[in-house]
């Protein structure tokens, strides 16, 4: 009967244990190694963690020790969340932990942000969850450490701060009293002052480290909002664009650039079907990193600068076009997962202004999770899955548990 009763932690603890036996050998690759130094052009927390187990363990098998063991954890308290919530039976909460568990199968040694994100985004949402439900100060501070937590982990995560804008409106217009205002009040400049402190503390602890780092320089490498929007800006554009810019280097620069993207038909003009971007960033990217430098050198400025001047002017220019490529980015990867949360959204909003809802507030919270993660994504990055498994898998696995829910209910089984 106890087995029974603890079956998801048997479950989750053997497929943990299977994973660590297997390796805990990290795998480093892309930008580990900036983890592994320490440096300000990410937020904090993955490297403080490094630094920290390895101080007290000396290896990077430690981290990835500690990364699994919190992915474990969390899919062992969104699992029970989801049960008390919906009062799920022994075979379905197996369901979910297996389909929990598949990514973690391949990226749970990665030296990456991933490990962490993907358990602190269930343990994020299981407190959301039971903070529609159960309005009270726990469940608020829980679901605020873990929101700055992932906000310290990557910069993707500056999608939640609109999104917990909107859930503590919608929890606001469930609970209405001037308690539940000052509370979620409090929470959310907290979150807000926080993690931006910690974030400003730490590029001033590392400031000097980092100007010693030539990979680290983000001015010379261009690291920035403007990093990804200058590749998109090349792409949408063609040679005739470079009159749009009086600077005679600048002309220069962009004539070599478009000549070379050009000759390799990396441009938008050249869009021959799916993952087309996908193809061209990398070449975009690279072969704009030399001559950017010299320009940079020239003009006595920063690539950083010039990537934010280019991108402005050519986007400006090409608004259509740069729409039309935000289009089929999640078109060319993961429409689904736009389109099906996008109605689910619209769905539930229309329920929570007619009944407000616990229900349909938690439809829109995780409409919203999924919706907004995509757009940053897609606006500010390179549309890679493993950007994504934040959000996406937590949707899966409520959209399984509605139909279940309702099949049982409807039919009775």
């Amino acid at each position: 009967m106890k087995i029974k009763k603890n079956i998801i932690e048997i479950i989750v603890l053997i497929g943990v244990l299977i994973l660590l036996i297997h390796s805990t050998d990290p795998i480093i690759i892309g930008d580990s190694q900036r983890y592994i130094d320490g440096n300000t052009l990410d937020p904090p927390f993955l490297s403080n963690v490094i630094m920290i187990m390895l101080s007290i363990f000396g290896t990077l098998k430690s981290v990835i020790i500690l990364q699994t063991l919190i992915i474990g954890f969390g899919i062992v308290y969104f699992t029970r969340t989801i049960s008390s919530i919906f009062s799920l039976d022994a075979l379905m909460m197996i369901l979910v932990v297996v389909f929990l568990f598949l990514p973690i199968i391949k990226f749970y040694n990665y030296l990456l942000t991933e490990p962490f994100g993907y358990a602190f985004s269930l343990l994020f949402v299981s407190f959301v969850i039971r903070l529609i439900y159960n309005f009270n100060t726990k469940n608020i501070f829980w679901s605020s450490v873990f929101l700055i937590l992932l906000i310290l982990l990557r910069k993707q995560f500056i999608f939640l701060y609109p999104l917990l804008l909107f859930l503590y409106l919608g929890i606001f217009f469930i609970n209405k009293s001037k308690k539940t205002f000052v509370k979620l009040t409090i929470s959310f400049l907290s979150i807000f002052l926080i993690s931006s402190s910690l974030i400003f503390l730490n590029k001033n602890l590392n400031s000097n480290y980092s100007d010693r780092t030539s990979y680290q320089n983000q001015d010379m490498v261009g690291y920035g909002p403007s990093y990804f929007t200058y590749i998109d800006s090349i792409y949408i554009s063609t040679k005739k664009d470079i009159q749009l810019f009086e600077n005679i280097n600048i002309q220069k620069t962009l004539t070599k650039i478009f000549e070379e993207m050009d000759n390799k038909k990396k441009l938008f003009k050249y869009y021959d079907g799916r993952g087309h971007f996908g193809v061209s960033f990398a070449t975009i990217r690279d072969y704009s990193h030399s001559p950017l430098i010299d320009l940079a050198n020239e003009e006595n400025t920063t690539v950083r600068e010039l990537k934010k001047q280019i991108s402005v002017k050519l986007i400006s220019a090409n608004f259509g076009k740069y729409l039309n490529l935000i289009f089929k980015k999640f078109y060319d990867s993961t429409w689904l997962f736009v389109f099906v949360p996008f109605f689910m959204m619209l769905a539930a909003v229309i329920a929570f202004v007619k009944f407000k809802s616990q229900f349909s507030l938690l439809i829109i919270f995780l409409s919203l999770f999924s919706l907004t993660n995509h757009s940053i994504i897609y606006l500010f990055g390179r549309v890679q899955p493993r950007y994504l498994i934040y959000s996406d898998f937590i949707l899966l696995v409520f959209l399984f548990i509605i139909f279940s829910v309702f099949l049982k209910k409807k039919f009775k089984f």
